[in-house]
């Protein structure tokens, strides 16, 4: 045996030990803070909407009531929480070790394959920006990769290692992703996975049942806190405002009067309530015209212009229907659409631009209307949308907080304590958000990390490796590999149906990919089956 076979024999011997996993830790964590060089900690999506919910949860009546209904509470504690106690230098510690407690926990996940996936999971995920950058910004999208991270591990031990008591720990985990993402609901057939096992019947009725009750008790338990706390008995509201009302509105353009009796109504509502009130009337914008420019400051207007007029109760079926029904006149746009983002999602290789200071003012303000295809539309980012304050920041079209926030709160709220509460949650973040970042990034990193993501493999290579090996070796974590493969298409399917393409949608999976590839190519065979031998007589 040579020396380099000993030297490989002893790393192997060292990967499942807990010193190994201190080890790529703190390793994780350096890796991290080289990276900060040139991406120091930066406001990411919607960060000021989780600054905002994080200030308001202790609050009876907030001013931003609507927001408190539409997000979740992990991704503002887990933001909110440090830069309150310690502002951006503790967040960005935070954040630090999510990332290297993610690079563990994959690791491990990958340990149930076997040592040497173990090994190459961690050496590759040190060594991907793409995912890496998610880390870098105060958004939910590092504590979405995290929470996946570990659920994934969980996941792998339950299915390796089954017991009642995991299944209901898997449960209670698809319950604190939706309470980080909303749209991980897609996740609650993962209870579904007990069924893959060679076990009785009554044993996969149980773990279904525990894994269901845990994940439904929980989320049920939080959504009598918003009715009891908000009056709106529900886990997240607005899901039927966003899927797939958003992509249709946004990028299939295909709602029309004419599709169909929800088109009708939210069209009649549109030229009464929207064409004919400020900042519409005067520029005589068409119905089809506004139809077919829509965004999220729109979107935001239509939701509001629905809790308004129709009610709460009526959770946006007009919203809904239009879209169905612009999806029944115009399927093959929608499907190709979805089809086209899922695949984008794949495929995309995305870079992070140079890291810099931020001014908080703009300097040259926009003017209040722009001109296309010949039609005046009032400018999203010179407008304040009055209706749509309570919902957040979702609406904004600006990266200038000023340019979103009321100078006169009373064109919301009469109560004076509300409107004083209101400036104080503005003045609150508009500080925090001056210190994100808080330093400019080092070109020359951010210049070496960028040359790396082009040039790392893609999930269509991981996973074109690992369905072949899958079929080839049988690997003894083949049920694993299944489930996180079906969980990760059903993450990414419901944001293709109703989102356009964005990196940070899609970054917190690739994980899954490059693991379950190594775990199938690389990971223990799972033993032959035994046949019974039975005596002649």
């Amino acid at each position: 045996m040579t020396r380099f076979q000993r030297a490989g024999l002893r790393l192997l011997a060292f990967v499942p030990t807990r010193r190994a996993a201190v080890a790529l830790f703190a390793l994780a964590l350096a890796v991290y803070w080289l990276e900060a060089l040139g991406w120091p900690m930066a406001k990411g999506r919607d960060t000021w909407d989780y600054l905002v919910y994080y200030l308001q949860l202790l609050d009876s009546e907030p001013p931003f009531s609507e927001l408190q209904v539409f997000r979740t509470p992990i991704t503002p504690l887990v933001v909110g929480l440090p830069v309150d106690l310690g502002g951006t230098v503790l967040l960005e510690i935070v954040f630090g070790l999510l990332f290297a407690a993610s690079i563990v926990a994959w690791s491990a996940t990958a340990l149930t394959f076997g040592r040497i996936p173990a090994l190459a999971s961690a050496v590759l995920l040190l060594g991907y920006p793409a995912w890496a950058t998610l880390y870098h910004q105060a958004s939910s999208d590092a504590v979405f990769a995290t929470g996946i991270a570990l659920w994934a591990l969980l996941l792998a031990r339950t299915l390796d290692r089954p017991s009642t008591w995991r299944f209901a720990a898997l449960g209670a985990g698809v319950a604190a992703l939706v309470l980080t993402r909303p749209a991980n609901q897609v996740l609650f057939p993962v209870a579904l996975a007990a069924f893959l096992l060679p076990v009785s019947w009554r044993r996969r009725l149980t773990w279904t049942a525990a894994c269901l009750a845990a994940s439904v008790g929980l989320l049920g338990a939080w959504a009598v806190h918003n009715g009891i706390r908000y009056d709106d008995t529900t886990v997240a509201r607005g899901g039927r405002a966003w899927v797939p009302f958003l992509r249709v509105f946004l990028a299939d353009k295909t709602i029309a009067a004419e599709n169909g009796s929800g088109s009708k109504q939210l069209a009649d509502l549109i030229e009464l309530e929207v064409l004919q009130q400020e900042p519409y009337s005067g520029l005589d914008v068409p119905l089809d015209a506004y139809l077919t420019h829509g965004s999220n400051y729109e979107t935001v207007r239509l939701i509001a212009l629905s809790d308004r007029l129709l009610g709460r109760e009526e959770n946006y079926d007009v919203l809904f229907d239009s879209a169905l029904e612009a999806i029944r006149e115009h399927p093959g746009t929608y499907v190709r659409g979805v089809a086209d983002v899922f695949r984008e999602f794949l495929l995309q290789r995305p870079l992070r631009e140079d890291v810099a200071q931020r001014a908080q003012t703009d300097p040259d303000p926009p003017a209040p209307t722009f001109e296309e295809d010949g039609v005046v539309f009032p400018d999203p980012r010179a407008n304040v949308l009055v209706a749509g304050v309570p919902y957040g920041f979702v609406w904004c079209a600006s990266d200038y907080i000023d340019s979103c926030t009321l100078d006169d709160p009373s064109r919301v709220w009469d109560d004076p304590a509300t409107q004083q509460r209101y400036r104080e949650i503005v003045s609150q973040v508009r500080a925090w958000d001056a210190d994100l970042p808080a330093r400019d990034g080092q070109a020359w990193v951010t210049e070496i990390l960028n040359r790396v993501t082009p040039r790392f493999p893609r999930p269509p290579l991981w996973l074109a490796v690992g369905l072949i090996a899958l079929v080839w070796r049988r690997p003894r974590g083949w049920r694993t590999i299944v489930v996180l493969w079906a969980a990760a298409a059903a993450v990414l399917l419901i944001h293709a149906a109703s989102q356009g393409v964005a990196p940070e949608f899609a970054l917190p999976l690739y994980p899954i990919f490059i693991v379950t590839a190594l775990g199938a190519v690389a990971g223990e065979r799972e033993p032959p089956v035994r046949r019974s031998v039975h005596a002649p007589g």
